[in-house]
């Protein structure tokens, strides 16, 4: 497998930190090794023997109560180490504090949706990423967006009814409990067992681990995604196992839409 993508999350919110950290777990690509909440949480990364991030997750709704972080961040990041950030609507003054040697995206949370971590994966392999809201809110500013920069948002797995939409987003993004799921949806434990397996034979997931459906079907001609998605069935092989079963769904499900 490849590398781990190692993620320090900056955010002063457990709401932000909680829906961060859930996507980033359950993606086979990243692993969060720090939550900083406060100045003095940057100092645990340089304890011995602590992980250094690879990237920096920034909430900058966090940012409004405590403008100061951003130098913070453009001191502890490393030669290596990328700064991404996320928020409800787009801060101007961002673009121009981030020093632009680790700066690696701006995303709108509503359009990134569940598609974080392949924001990362790709911020990671040195692209810029930006949500469509942040490009419509510098079309009067004078940043100037580089040459490898990355529009994506997240995209609705077609063919699935809004029921089976809600239990991909419980079941398999978040991955509740079969029981928890159950009572969710106000059904008996059996049933939400069967909605589950109703819905991984929508998405063929048999098919797809046999090669009997090319996983082109999802993604279209879009290279990008295509190569990634290659990627995760060559790590998980021929199982049909549950767990490997979730974690394709899981990946299918969160694949974001690219804007060339």
């Amino acid at each position: 497998m490849a590398k781990d993508i190692l993620v320090a999350i900056v955010s002063d919110d457990i709401y932000a930190r909680n829906w961060m950290s859930l996507l980033l777990v359950r993606d086979w690509r990243t692993r969060v090794i720090a939550e900083i909440t406060c100045h003095a949480d940057f100092e645990k990364l340089r304890e011995p023997g602590h992980p250094s991030p690879d990237l920096f997750l920034v909430d900058l709704d966090s940012y409004r109560d405590n403008p100061t972080m951003v130098s913070s961040l453009n001191e502890q990041a490393g030669k290596q180490t990328k700064i991404l950030c996320v928020g409800t609507q787009v801060i101007d003054s961002v673009f121009f504090r981030l020093n632009p040697r680790i700066f690696a995206g701006y995303l709108i949370k509503s359009e990134i949706s569940s598609s974080l971590a392949w924001a990362i994966t790709f911020a990671y392999e040195n692209k810029v990423v930006f949500t469509p809201g942040v490009l419509d809110a510098l079309k009067n500013n004078p940043y100037e967006l580089p040459a490898n920069k990355l529009i994506i948002s997240g995209r609705s797995f077609p063919g699935l009814t809004d029921r089976q939409e809600e239990i991909a987003r419980l079941a398999i993004i978040f991955s509740i409990g079969r029981r928890d799921l159950a009572d969710e949806l106000k059904i008996s434990d059996q049933w939400s067992y069967g909605m589950v397996s109703e819905l991984y034979s929508r998405l063929g997931l048999e098919d797809i681990f046999s090669g009997e459906i090319d996983p082109s079907r999802f993604v279209g001609d879009d290279p990008v995604i295509l190569k990634h998605l290659e990627e995760i069935l060559d790590e998980l092989g021929t199982s049909k196992k549950a767990k490997d079963l979730e974690t394709l769904a899981f990946h299918l499900l969160t694949m974001p839409t690219i804007e060339f």
